[in-house]
C-alpha cells in the first residue's frame, strides 16, 4: 500500500523529470557536473560508514557498484562523501512505514563511503525491488545517492539499471542514469561514475 510520503514524493517529484545526471561513461567523456534529482522522501541523516550494505540472510540478487568521482577536467576527487540507500527486494524502505518508524540506531541498507586517492568507491548491496508508483505501474529498481566533496558543489541523484522494463515508463529516469550489470560470480556487478562542480563564482 502507498504511503502518504511516496504518494507526495512522486507528485511532487514530477517537475524534475526532466533533470538528467551523467552515467560511467558520459562523465568520463563529457566530464560535465552530475544534475541533481529530486532527493525523495526516504534519505535518513547519519546512515553508518560501511560499505556492506547487507547483513546476514538478506534476501535478493547481490549486487556490487562501483565507480569513481571526479572534477569537471576528470581529475578523481580524494575524500569524497557518498552516501547510498535503497529499497530492499520487496520495494520496502526501512522509514516507509510511518505507523512502524525504524530503530534510529538501526540502518538498512544504507551506508556512507569515501573515496580514496584515486576517487574510487565502492560497495556491495543487493539488487533493489520494485514499488508501485500508481495503480498497475511500477517505479524502477534504483538507489539512491547523496555526493558531496569539500570545495564542490554537492550532487544528489538516482541510479538506474538497463533492461529495467519499467524505465520507459518512469518520469524520472533517463538514460544517462541507466548502467549495464554484469555477472559477477554469484551476483551482478555494476560502474557509476559521479561528476562534482565547483560553486559558480
Amino acid at each position: 500500500m502507498e504511503t502518504n510520503s511516496r504518494r507526495q514524493f512522486i507528485t511532487t517529484g514530477l517537475g524534475t523529470a526532466a533533470l538528467w545526471a551523467l552515467g560511467a561513461t558520459q562523465a568520463l567523456a563529457w566530464t560535465k557536473p552530475t544534475v541533481p534529482q529530486v532527493l525523495g522522501p526516504y534519505h535518513r541523516k547519519g546512515a553508518p560508514w560501511k560499505t556492506r550494505l547487507v547483513e546476514a540472510g538478506e534476501p535478493g540478487q547481490a549486487l556490487q557498484i562501483r565507480g569513481r568521482v571526479l572534477d569537471t577536467n576528470g581529475k578523481p576527487l580524494k575524500g569524497a562523501v557518498v552516501d547510498v540507500w535503497q529499497a530492499d527486494d520487496h520495494g520496502h524502505y526501512d522509514n516507509d512505514d510511518d505507523n512502524h518508524p525504524p530503530d534510529p540506531d538501526h540502518f538498512h541498507l544504507r551506508g556512507q563511503m569515501r573515496t580514496d586517492a584515486n576517487g574510487n568507491y565502492a560497495f556491495d548491496s543487493i539488487l533493489p525491488g520494485l514499488y508501485e508508483m500508481s495503480p498497475g505501474v511500477m517505479r524502477p529498481r534504483h538507489i539512491h545517492y547523496i555526493v558531496s566533496c569539500p570545495g564542490f558543489v554537492p550532487v544528489t541523484t538516482q541510479l538506474y539499471f538497463e533492461g529495467d522494463p519499467w524505465i520507459a515508463q518512469d518520469p524520472f529516469a533517463r538514460p544517462s542514469l541507466v548502467i549495464k550489470l554484469q555477472k559477477a560470480g554469484a551476483g551482478l556487478a555494476g560502474v557509476f561514475d559521479i561528476v562534482l562542480a565547483k560553486p559558480a563564482n
